[in-house]
């Protein structure tokens, strides 16, 4: 008999004992029945993990998506090697761009500053890095000499 990928088996089509058998992919939702009771990989897609739940992974620089072949967490990305990419359980390394880490600490780091605050100061007290404290700062004030 042969079985579809997707498709609903019922235990009339098979007999009873024979469902134990069955065993499904949770990555290319293959189907078929195995005399062993725990297969290594799926004959279809050859996957290590086909009776764990599946995860992926997304780069933020290219937006390659794929699904790690082991637990736990990638260094990089296997398009573009970078190490900015987020998981769908959000434990991955996640790279903000400068635009969206700067626009809602901007004000506050320039407030400070113009209030006497030095460089490092505002740093230590916000959290932000020295350098994206520098960076704000040298955007607004130019090329005067910078209070560290």
């Amino acid at each position: 008999m042969a079985i579809a990928r997707g498709d609903r088996i019922s235990e009339q089509e098979v007999g009873g004992d024979r469902m134990s058998d069955l065993k499904i992919c949770n990555r290319c939702q293959y189907t078929w029945f195995s005399n062993v009771e725990s297969p290594v990989r799926c004959p279809s897609c050859g996957s290590h993990c086909w009776n764990k739940p599946t995860s992926s992974n997304q780069c933020q620089i290219c937006g390659h998506t794929w699904f790690p072949r082991a637990d736990g967490v990638p260094l990089r990305c296997p398009s573009c090697k970078t190490r900015s990419w987020r998981g769908d359980s959000g434990n991955g390394r996640v790279k903000m761009k400068k635009a969206v880490k700067i626009s809602g600490v901007s004000e506050d780091v320039m407030r400070r500053y113009e209030s006497g605050d030095g460089c490092l100061r505002i740093s230590i007290d916000t959290g932000v890095p020295m350098s994206s404290v520098y960076e704000i700062i040298k955007s607004k004030v130019g090329k005067a000499q910078i209070r560290m």
